[in-house]
């Protein structure tokens, strides 16, 4: 069952402890109970002020769990161990969590590999000033010899003036 001062030992764990500190069985549902049932027994400004503290006190237990288990997702996809110490209500965040940032990974991965193909190399056989592409992005400026990727209307203007050529890499 849960008490004030088990609440308050919790509270002082967790702040104490860089990883998640063992909580009693079903806190969730002691935690529920003990709001409904100290809910019920509120009379005087005291209680409420007492109640209210212990609210504040459960919050922050939740709130720094949170954080840890936040914290521990990319130590979790790196090495594929999962913080030790999670509530099954936990359990279900963590997953969800790393779930959705391996996710991210891997499209970001797939992003950075990807080629734009309407990208073309070329290299310069003059200085070019900065400019804006076609597609909005800024390029340059350039010196006579460097070798960039830009659009395809940019690097068609720009072989068509005699400013850069197109750079065929040899194999």
């Amino acid at each position: 069952m849960l008490t004030e001062e088990t609440i308050r030992k919790i509270l002082e764990n967790e702040k104490f402890s860089t990883g998640l500190t063992k909580l009693p069985d079903n806190f969730f549902d002691e935690v529920r109970d003990y709001i409904e049932k100290k809910s019920k027994v509120v009379k005087t400004e005291s209680d409420k002020l007492f109640f209210e503290s212990a609210k504040r006190k459960i919050k922050s237990i939740f709130e720094r769990r949170e954080r840890k288990i936040l914290n521990a997702v990319p130590g979790f996809l790196e090495s594929g161990v999962p913080p030790k110490n999670m509530t099954e209500e936990e359990k279900q965040l963590f997953d969800s969590v790393a779930e959705c940032v391996r996710r991210y990974h891997e499209e970001r991965e797939k992003k950075l590999h990807e080629r734009d193909e309407n990208l073309v190399p070329v290299a310069f056989l003059s200085d070019v000033k900065q400019f804006i592409g076609i597609n909005m992005k800024v390029y340059g400026p350039f010196k006579k010899g460097d070798i960039a990727t830009v659009p395809k209307e940019n690097a068609k203007v720009l072989i068509e003036t005699g400013m850069a050529k197109k750079f065929e890499e040899k194999s």
